[in-house]
């Protein structure tokens, strides 16, 4: 019921932002069926709509880039040592998106060249990461991406943060398209860019850039929001809880 509820809203408003892109020469106007979410104890990931309306002509192809919000990330290298694997090596990606997905009518290497998507910042190959060793070592190279950057790439879509397969974008009549944008269990809060590009013989003509905000909800936003407004008093409470909790169950082994 509450898909039937999302499709004829979009079905509504894209009749009105139909005229809209008619009337502005390449105008594309993209919104969500659900700009805000509630990250609560039961969440286990969701399904949005992305629709839009186009002024576009046969051939055009509508891209949808979906980036989270930045986050460090360190990755580690593990070697044999006397017959045991540890860790010998870590470095830190910094200001890496937490969650990068491309949606489009085609397969991307045929909407544009490599140059173009390297112009416009599209693919985790052209976003400028960077990445650093945690404690850099007299005498050894500075790790560089290019040396990381396909481990980091498959760990983040075994994760389904950074899913290697592109989705699917649907172009009706070359004036609204529609896309189904699923966000997995483990994303992050915070605002995430929803980047929307309309090409036309392999250049972008339009753009349009919308939001998706993602907030924990409930007794885990409580939780949250004491340990980081009050972190002192919430590292007491946890340890006093702790020191009550072995109490206890000390207590019940004593009288069974």
């Amino acid at each position: 019921m509450i898909r039937a509820r999302q499709l004829i809203l979009g079905f509504i408003l894209l009749l009105g932002m139909t005229s809209l892109a008619a009337a502005n020469s390449g105008r594309l106007v993209a919104d969500l069926s659900k700009s805000n979410i509630a990250i609560t104890s039961g969440f286990h990931g969701t399904d949005l709509l992305l629709f839009g309306a186009v002024d576009g002509a046969a051939g055009d192809d509508i891209l949808v880039v979906i980036s989270g919000p930045p986050t460090d990330i360190a990755q580690r290298r593990k070697a044999n040592r006397a017959g045991i694997w540890i860790n010998v090596e870590t470095n830190i990606w910094q200001k890496v998106p937490s969650l990068y997905t491309i949606l489009a009518t085609s397969p991307i290497d045929k909407i544009a060249s490599p140059k173009t998507l390297a112009s416009l910042a599209i693919g985790t190959n052209n976003i400028g990461l960077e990445i650093a060793a945690k404690t850099p070592i007299a005498g050894q190279s500075k790790p560089t991406a290019n040396e990381f950057i396909a481990a980091l790439q498959t760990n983040m879509a075994n994760i389904d943060l950074w899913p290697d397969q592109t989705g699917n974008v649907t172009l009706t009549e070359n004036a609204l398209f529609r896309a189904e944008v699923k966000l997995p269990a483990n994303i992050l809060s915070g605002t995430y860019d929803v980047r929307v590009l309309q090409f036309r013989n392999g250049v972008a003509i339009s753009e349009d850039i919308t939001n998706l905000y993602i907030n924990k909800g409930g007794l885990s936003a409580g939780i949250y929001n004491f340990a980081h407004n009050y972190s002192a008093l919430y590292g007491i409470f946890a340890i006093l809880f702790a020191v009550a909790a072995g109490w206890l169950a000390a207590a019940a082994f004593r009288r069974s």
